[in-house]
Order: structure tokens, then sequence, then C-alpha cells
């Protein structure tokens, strides 16, 4: 992605933010966030970090204007007047208009939704687009024209999909929140008490390093969903399974997960515990190093021994719901 700011012209890509982050903690959080690596970062500190401007230079709707477009998941953004900012009408589209209340305007909202559904579910996908792939390979202006209007890629279909992401973008706290308000009453045990207020919302809060505290457990919740290249997923999870391992309160420490590998992962991967955090803070990497030694142990060796009292616990079968995703 190219962009220009303060008369600089920049270039970035998803995995170029990410490397640049490295080695970094987030700060705090005031009123905008985006979401690196399952950790909640200031926006303008990431841009900061990613483009080498100071942040002074640039506002915190700028940031996140960026980051979305390179596809990361960020906070909502408003506008002067309360609303959330879209883009501009172009088309008499329902979809279409200056702005969108996704609050006050519900027909809107649902075309949005039905406009993508009906794109998204009339056939496979991949398919779909390999096919135009395919066809536009070699086309010329007059073909590419012929192919943009058959291909059901409509500026309608784009609006939406837009529309969609930026007023939806939270919708991991709310699968995150609903999975931990449903789970918790089919967890906690007859005389145990929630001690500290739980983390509902996806993401890493400091002043709360785990997800759910009672008086008698520690829980760390991961609801994501692996589809095959899971690098990300896997860090994360090492990550949590981690913090747990760390915990001295002498509580039950427990990983909830959604479905079987996530598990597997943490219990025959080969991959060491430097490759699975080297996306992690330093002071947790200095933390590992101190409790249980150099991070060239095997994630399935920490799993097995350091990290053996901590129960791993597949989600799936106390949620049926899940089991459908």
């Amino acid at each position: 992605m190219r962009f220009k700011l303060s008369g600089r012209e920049f270039e970035l890509d998803h995995a170029l933010v990410q490397a640049r982050l490295a080695g970094q903690s987030p700060e705090a959080i005031r009123d905008h966030w985006v979401e690196v690596d399952g950790q909640r970062w200031p926006p303008k500190q990431v841009l900061e970090a990613a483009i080498g401007v100071q942040r002074s230079e640039f506002t915190s709707h700028t940031a996140l204007r960026q980051l979305r477009r390179l596809g990361f998941e960020t906070s909502t953004m408003p506008t002067d007047d309360g609303r959330c900012a879209t883009m501009a009408a172009t088309t008499s589209s329902p979809i279409a208009s200056s702005s969108w209340d996704v609050t006050n305007d519900t027909p809107r909202a649902a075309a949005a939704f039905q406009t993508l559904l009906s794109f998204v579910t009339s056939e496979s996908l991949t398919e779909r687009i390999a096919q135009l792939e395919a066809d536009l390979q070699g086309a010329d202006q007059p073909t590419a024209a012929a192919q943009a209007a058959a291909s059901g890629l409509s500026d309608e279909l784009l609006q939406a999909s837009l529309l969609i992401r930026q007023h939806m973008g939270r919708i991991s706290d709310v699968i995150h929140a609903a999975v931990i308000t449903q789970a918790l009453p089919l967890i906690i045990e007859d005389g145990e008490r929630v001690t500290v207020r739980p983390s509902l919302a996806a993401g890493n809060d400091p002043g709360r390093p785990f997800d759910v505290e009672t008086d008698r457990r520690v829980a760390e919740f991961k609801i994501q969903f692996w589809k095959g290249a899971d690098a990300m997923r896997k860090r994360g999870t090492f990550k949590d399974l981690v913090h747990l391992a760390l915990d001295e309160s002498g509580r039950r420490a427990q990983l909830y997960v959604a479905g079987a590998h996530a598990i597997h992962f943490l219990r025959t991967s080969t991959s060491t515990a430097d490759w699975a955090l080297n996306r992690a803070s330093p002071i947790l990497r200095e933390r590992f190093e101190d409790r249980f030694g150099p991070l060239h142990v095997r994630v399935c060796d920490f799993t097995s021994t350091s990290a053996a009292h901590v129960d791993l616990i597949d989600l799936t079968g106390l949620l049926p719901a899940l089991k459908d995703l």
C-alpha cells in the first residue's frame, strides 16, 4: 500500500508493520486502538514505528485509516457529529450515503449485509476469484471492462464490504464476550467467585492479565478458528500458555480454545519457544528465561513439563455452537 503523509510518500504492507513493532510493547490505550498479532496498540504508536515519522505529525484518525487499509482491525472512528464516518455516496444504491449511522439506519445496514452475503454464498468464492484471475490474464481495456461488469464485483458490493468492515470491526469483541459470558456459568463451581473484573473484549489489557480470575482459577480464552496457515494463532496461543504457566498464585490455570487444533499444536509442535515468542514483548521473553530456562525448548516439551499444570480445554465441548464454525 502506498500513501502520502506530510508531503512524503510511504509504502507499507501488513508484514512490515508487524516487523517494525518487534521488540516494542504497547503503550497505554486511550480512545483508539489497532490490533496487531493479537495485541491492541495505540494507532499513532504503530504508524510511527512503521514509517519513522513522529506521531506529532499526524492524527489518530490518519493512523487508523491507513492501518485499516492494510487489513488491521481497529476501533471505530467517529466524526465530529458523533456518527461513524463512511465513504461519500457515489451511486443511488441504498447502501451509499455520505454518512451511515449503524445504530439509527437498520435498513441500510441490512442492505449492506444482504449484498455481501448474496455474493459470498452464491458459489465458492475461491473458485470464483480464481476464474476471474484466469479470465483477466492478457486482457485489454475492453476485455477488462467486460469482465469487471460480469464479475459481480460491483461498486455497490465494494461499498457494502467497506461499510461492514468499518462499522463491524469489533465483531471479534462480541464473539469473545459472548463466549466467556456463556461459558462462565458452566465452569464456575459452587462457592466460587469472580474476584477481578473479567476481560471480555478481545485483546490485551495490561491491568487485567487474564480473561477470568476467580478465587480458584485463572483462565485465558483463545477464540480463534484455525485455517491451516496459522503462525499468528500458534504464537498467540503459546503466549497465553506462558502467561498462565508464569502465574504463582496457586490457583488452577486453564486455557480455553475453540477446537482441537490449538491443543494439538501445543502438545505436538517441535517449534521452539524462541520462535513462538519472537513477536512477544522483550519482558515476556525475559520472564520466560528467568523462570523456565533457555528459549530453545520445544513447544511440546514446554507444554508437557513447565506448563503441565495448565488445563487445556476445548470450548466446543461446552458451547456446541462453536462446532459449526
